[in-house]
């Protein structure tokens, strides 16, 4: 009897927690959303956190929110095509650590910031853009502007644009461009690699 109420039980929580898994994400607004609350829970436990475990909280839901492998290939360029099988995995696994200990680095301390999603508009391609704004205790805003595209039924991030504007992947890839054109592809994978080290070293 106890067996059975046990498999009842976890048949219940199973049903009632797919569809709100499947609901939480169902738009890109939901997207952010879900991005957005844990920005702010690493940024409430900053301290207590430190970067390693702001690192650990943000990397599976910038995985989940954020289509990475698309993003690497958008910064590199053609050189996509140039890189070997190994080399794509060394540059798409330094490229997602880095972009992760980017904001755990970036977003370090707490002081009642908010986030307000501020309008969802259609771009020419089919893509989606929210524009959002971090709200500072004192009324400023920092406009954070999310390009999203769908990925089979999931809608994910494929670039930002801090202050509205100055897209990441853009100066990524000018970066990046130039790393190549001097190192190589494995020169880049290098630099990237030593710039998360910089990264999680000097972040509080």
């Amino acid at each position: 009897m106890l067996k059975g109420l046990r498999l009842i039980c976890a048949s219940l929580l199973i049903a009632v927690a797919v569809p709100f898994a499947a609901a939480a994400a169902s738009t890109p607004q939901d997207v952010i959303a879900h991005y957005h609350t844990t920005i702010l829970a690493a940024m409430r436990d900053a301290a207590k956190l430190g970067v390693k475990g702001r690192f650990d909280m943000l990397k599976p839901v910038i995985t989940e929110d954020f289509n990475l492998p698309v993003m690497a290939r958008i910064a590199v360029g053609g050189y996509w095509d140039k890189m070997s099988d190994a080399q794509r995995d060394a540059y798409l696994s330094a490229f997602s650590d880095f972009s992760v200990a980017n904001y755990a680095n970036r977003f370090d301390d707490y002081s009642g910031e908010r986030f307000e999603t501020l309008k969802e508009s259609e771009t020419s391609r089919g893509d989606t853009l929210v524009n959002t704004a971090i709200v500072k205790s004192d009324g400023d805003k920092v406009l954070i502007n999310y390009l999203m595209r769908k990925d089979g039924d999931a809608w994910r991030v494929i670039d930002v644009f801090l202050t509205g504007s100055i897209s990441e992947l853009a100066t990524r890839r000018s970066d990046y461009t130039s790393v190549i054109q001097h190192d190589g592809i494995d020169g880049l994978i290098s630099a990237i690699k030593a710039k998360t080290q910089e990264l999680m070293a000097s972040a509080k």
